[in-house]
């Protein structure tokens, strides 16, 4: 399955750039619920607001290495759950930011997962479980643009 979404901020691209090259791990960490490091491993809560707490999870981030393609940076990342991982897929996502005028940025993020359960999982996908995918997704999103840009962060 695959999800998408846009934001911007108002801030210049270099700036977000080089924030996202400093601080990945806390950018990451503070777009996530009641996040802490923990041996060596980033572990966070997903789940969008206002959803029921059982509809969240405890997850692992795998952040990986920025690459720059032109004046477009893409971080990929990983997220999978900690406990009953049979039953959550694992995330796969690309965070891409590109400049879209003066003191202007867009972020995308791009994520793919495979609903574990064959044919069940992918129906009980298609019912709940992805609306629930996009919604934590705009709400990580959201909060990635938030710590990038204070309150400067607005939906596209």
């Amino acid at each position: 399955m695959f999800l998408q979404d846009f934001q911007e901020v108002e801030r210049p691209w270099d700036e977000v750039v080089e924030r996202l090259k400093s601080d990945t791990d806390a950018l990451l960490a503070g777009a996530l619920d009641t996040a802490r490091s923990e041996d060596e491993r980033l572990r966070a809560r997903v789940g969008p607001p206002g959803w029921p707490a059982m509809l969240a999870k405890t997850v692992a981030i795998h952040p990986g290495s920025l690459r720059s393609y032109g004046d477009t940076v893409l971080l990929a990342f990983s997220w999978e759950a900690t406990t009953g991982a049979s039953l959550f897929p694992r995330l796969d996502a690309d965070l891409e930011v590109a400049p879209l005028g003066p003191g202007r940025t867009q972020l995308a993020l791009r994520a793919r997962y495979q609903p574990p359960g064959g044919a069940l999982g992918r129906g009980v996908d298609q019912l709940l479980l992805h609306r629930l995918a996009e919604s934590t997704i705009r709400a990580f999103l959201v909060r990635v643009c938030a710590g990038l840009a204070g309150d400067g962060a607005t939906s596209a």
